[in-house]
């Protein structure tokens, strides 16, 4: 079984277990990030939230993982996992993740990017010690093109992002290869719906 998937089912196994009372929101967000001109490069993922954490797993698009590290899992001697788009880490004896009040360093990841719009998707788990799944807001992205929302007409855009980008993303919802997946990872779903509502009026 592969590494990352045979962790992610003990974690999700551990949840399981719990009463499933969900915590506080808590959020998952994009920090510092330095990319090279051919989208290789590194960024930072922050966490802020007012419950410890046992162990988390979360999955990006519109880019590929080449490693992670750093952050306060790497202070605290977490395990830290990961292949091309799941990155999963947890304590087995060191210290959970205390409470953070304002956005920490969770950890770097070295990327490639492979659109111009940077997200989390929508498989994200972070784990309470009591084994309990913890309310994560995971909307932040990071846009590298200007205006990547503006897709319609899908030769070039309008230079506006508005209702038209939203009736074309319903008409193709669930489509692969489609002009409207903003955010590049193979289907029109609900990041690129939240990318189209980031941008929403005139492109800069």
């Amino acid at each position: 079984m592969n590494r990352v998937i045979g962790y992610g089912v003990m974690l999700g196994a551990s949840l399981l277990i719990g009463t499933h009372t969900a915590h506080a929101a808590c959020e998952l967000t994009f920090g510092d990030y330095d990319l090279a001109p051919d989208g290789t490069g590194w960024v930072n993922v922050n966490w802020q939230c007012g419950q410890p954490v046992a162990g988390f797993q979360f999955d990006v698009s519109g880019m590929s993982i080449s490693d992670i590290h750093s952050g306060i899992c790497d202070d605290l001697g977490w395990s830290l996992n990961h292949d091309a788009d799941t990155v999963l880490c947890f304590a087995i004896t060191e210290p959970d993740i205390p409470p953070q009040n304002t956005p920490t360093h969770l950890l770097t990841l070295e990327v490639a990017a492979e659109s111009d719009v940077l997200a989390f998707a929508e498989s994200v788990i972070f784990a309470h010690p009591d084994g309990t799944e913890i309310d994560v807001d995971w909307t932040d992205t990071i846009i590298l093109d200007d205006c990547p929302a503006d897709v319609y007409p899908p030769d070039g855009g309008d230079g506006v992002v508005g209702v038209d980008e939203v009736l074309a993303l319903l008409g193709d919802w669930g489509a692969s290869g489609s002009p409207y997946d903003i955010d590049g990872d193979g289907t029109v779903g609900v990041n690129d719906l939240l990318a189209v509502l980031e941008a929403w009026g005139a492109c800069d």
